[in-house]
């Protein structure tokens, strides 16, 4: 039997650092990573393998963990995928082959999936839905800072390291994380509120039919697949057909982080006077004016670097708004499966990020217009969601 209820907690400036850390395992594997990626190839060839074999980790592996969280609790999960992350990504350190290096990515993407859904459901654990998506919000800006960060510390590693010393360094990042679970974290589910199965009846089929649930998850993965897409073809459209190269594309990408930082921090200030719902549709004219900025001018005179710059920036404020709203509104009316709920919507993201970005790939090469084309659907789509099915679920 579970037991409902609604945890009110003040926050803690460790609980906050906590769920950075937690978040910021994603653009670790991946940001960090990055910049080791021709030293890879040359030595044990093409490493997309690496990449795409991490999110699917990532993805499937959630719909494991949050089913385990609501049984056992979160901070043995957080310590296991902490552990499994560390242990993950110093093995590929001294991996002798590319077979080996991709398993060794599954075993990091699925530690990583641990670490996420954790962060996602104890915000729920711990906090009303409100107060859960302030401090998301803020887990969510050191995730931005990290973000930011990660990228110029891999290539300084690339700079006087093999491609060995980022995976070596992310390790250390895993070995930080466990320490700092093990000693700030304290258990966020008690045991009479805990799912007393993995198979609990109807709650899958429960959490499906709710529709602000469907709404959320809906909007968060319109938002997240056009901002994957940009990511996925930022150092083809600003290094090569921008010309910017590639000192020039990750000042793009630094600047993207920032936005994204100063949105979590407007979603915050929004949220004081704002229901997360009306936070969400306030920032969804920012994905739309992002769109109409990068469209128009080149619809006229061909994709513009101005206006791209601009359009991205405000998406990702935008985006800044979305994620913390909806990863806790994913799971705000679900408690009692909370690490479930937050499994299934972060399922739905990376499905819909991965269709969208295979779908992207075969275009990425000297032209700018993939992420023209991508922004411009993504954008008025997210709109549309955000004034209609997200509006009349919270409303009717």
């Amino acid at each position: 039997m579970l037991v409902t209820s609604t945890v009110t907690a003040a926050p803690t400036w460790r609980y906050i650092v906590l769920l950075a850390l937690l978040l910021g395992a994603q653009p670790i594997a991946t940001d960090l990573y990055l910049p080791a990626l021709p030293a890879l190839k040359s030595e044990l060839g093409n490493p997309s393998l690496t990449l795409t074999a991490l999110l699917l980790a990532f993805g499937t592996s959630q719909l494991a963990w949050g089913p385990i969280s609501d049984r056992f609790g979160r901070r043995p999960v957080a310590l296991i995928g902490a552990a499994g992350y560390a242990i993950a990504c110093l093995a590929a350190a001294f991996a002798q082959s590319m077979p080996i290096l991709v398993a060794c990515r599954v075993l990091q993407g699925a530690a990583m999936a641990a670490l996420i859904v954790v962060a996602r459901a104890s915000s729920r654990d711990l906090f009303s839905p409100q107060e859960g998506t302030k401090i998301l919000s803020k887990g969510l800006s050191g995730l931005g800072v990290i973000a930011l960060v990660s990228p110029l510390v891999g290539a300084a590693l690339a700079a006087v390291t093999p491609w060995r010393g980022s995976l070596v360094a992310m390790g250390v990042f895993g070995i930080v994380v466990f320490v700092w679970i093990a000693w700030t974290f304290t258990e966020s589910l008690p045991a009479e509120r805990r799912s007393t199965g993995f198979a609990v009846p109807g709650a899958t089929k429960a959490i499906l039919s709710n529709a602000r649930f469907r709404a959320w998850t809906y909007i968060v993965s319109t938002s997240y697949a056009t901002l994957f897409c940009f990511l996925l073809g930022s150092s083809f459209v600003y290094g090569i057909a921008f010309k910017l190269g590639i000192f020039g594309s990750g000042l793009v990408l630094a600047g993207n982080c920032v936005f994204y930082i100063l949105g979590t921090m407007w979603c915050r200030q929004m949220l004081a006077t704002l229901p997360p719902y009306r936070a969400t549709a306030r920032a969804s004219w920012f994905h739309l004016a992002g769109a109409i900025v990068t469209l128009i001018p080149a619809l006229v005179i061909g994709p513009w670097l101005p206006a791209m710059l601009l359009g991205q920036f405000l998406f990702s404020m935008g985006h800044g708004v979305v994620q913390p709203c909806a990863q806790a509104g994913a799971v705000a009316d679900t408690p009692q499966n909370a690490g479930r709920a937050a499994a299934l919507s972060g399922f739905a993201m990376m499905c819909v990020a991965f269709v969208v970005g295979q779908v992207m790939s075969p275009f990425l090469g000297t032209s700018a217009w993939p992420l023209v084309v991508s922004i411009s659907l993504g954008a008025p789509l997210l709109a549309l969601l955000a004034h209609t099915s997200l509006r009349r679920a919270h409303v009717s």
